[in-house]
């Protein structure tokens, strides 16, 4: 699962990449507006998720959660993962209530592999345009192996070593390339 939206995150990357080339201002900005909202929804909504789901866990070691206990972990997990990037007053705090997934057990964490999958594809992209048409055939391999394979055991046949935190940092800065040109467009 968490390598399930590696070639379909990979490849819109390729063809946001390219549109980019070609678009005019205002084009440009839709579509880098669109994908950062992706991004931003998978990579830091996502988060605020994990923290909360992990917060449910140790909090309920010891003690029963009523709504208003949800409420709290909720937006605790919110600033956490937001930062002051979120207006206060834009707080969520029956987010929880809406996501069905929190209410099956065998569903816990649920949205981590999208969060690994669009981490995961845009590292391996930031490799591409380091190598070029020489990571095509480790590219290749890559995805044959997924679902035969760990995750670890499938990045190692593109040499890379998802344990270390350059791998990630490669990843966060195809994103960062893409909020750059967003405000420089947008000033």
């Amino acid at each position: 699962m968490p390598v399930a939206e590696t070639a379909s995150t990979f490849c819109e990357t390729i063809v946001l990449k390219a549109a980019l080339k070609d678009a005019v201002k205002e084009e440009k900005i839709y579509l880098l507006e669109s994908s950062l909202q992706g991004s931003t929804a998978v990579v830091v909504d996502i988060l605020s998720r994990y923290i909360f789901e992990s917060s449910v866990f140790e909090a309920q070691k010891g003690d029963f959660l009523d709504e208003n206990r949800l409420k709290d972990l909720m937006i605790s997990a919110q600033i956490e993962a937001y930062g002051d990037g979120l207006d206060p007053e834009y707080l969520h705090p029956y987010m929880w209530l809406w996501k069905p997934h929190y209410y099956s057990g065998g569903l816990s964490f649920y949205n981590w592999p999208y969060a690994f999958g669009l981490l995961f594809a845009k590292g391996l992209y930031g490799i591409y345009q380091l190598e070029g048409k020489s990571f095509t055939p480790k590219y290749d391999e890559l995805l044959k192996a997924t679902g035969k394979m760990s995750v670890e055991d499938v990045a190692k046949l593109a040499d890379i070593d998802i344990t270390k935190k350059d791998f990630w940092t490669t990843s966060l800065k195809v994103i960062e390339e893409d909020i750059k040109l967003f405000l420089e467009l947008t000033k």
